[in-house]
């Protein structure tokens, strides 16, 4: 029994093997059809590497939060998910100290400004979450991750 056993292990992980060494061949051969590699056209955020790394960390939190604001609306819990939407994103002369950190909110870049207007766009979904109009909310949440896909269009590490 033990020997059928790690004979089903040992396959599976052959063809899953296989599986994926094909994936990567059919990828590579699109990837070169395109003209090979090409460069990432967004601009890089001039951070040190430690302010990188905090940065990215705060991005990661930043998903966890929309995570806790969709299954909040998708419960139609509006209280909670205006907390999260105010607490975690919103904006706030704490949140404002944070994000001077990475430059200057006061004419900064287009990276200050739409970060900034990701934060403010929390905010607006917060409004509509405690007012209860949950499919305002809703349309606040889309809006508000078009605003975190807006900059990471334009901006890497």
């Amino acid at each position: 029994m033990k020997k059928t056993f790690v004979t089903a292990v040992a396959v599976t992980f052959l063809a899953a093997g296989i599986s994926f060494a094909a994936d990567h061949e059919h990828m590579h051969e699109m990837m070169m059809k395109q003209g090979g590699p090409m460069n990432d056209g967004r601009a890089e955020l001039t951070i040190s590497a430690p302010m990188k790394v905090m940065h990215k960390g705060m991005m990661r939190r930043h998903m966890g939060t929309l995570s806790e604001i969709t299954a909040a609306l998708a419960v139609n819990d509006m209280k909670k998910a205006a907390e999260i939407a105010k607490t975690d994103l919103g904006w706030s002369k704490g949140r404002e100290q944070q994000c001077s950190v990475f430059e200057p909110v006061e004419g900064g870049s287009d990276f200050t400004k739409l970060s900034t207007a990701m934060h403010k766009k929390a905010d607006e979904l917060a409004d509509a979450a405690k007012a209860g109009n949950r499919d305002k909310a809703l349309a606040e949440l889309s809006q508000l991750m078009n605003k975190c896909n807006s900059c990471h269009e334009k901006y890497r590490h």
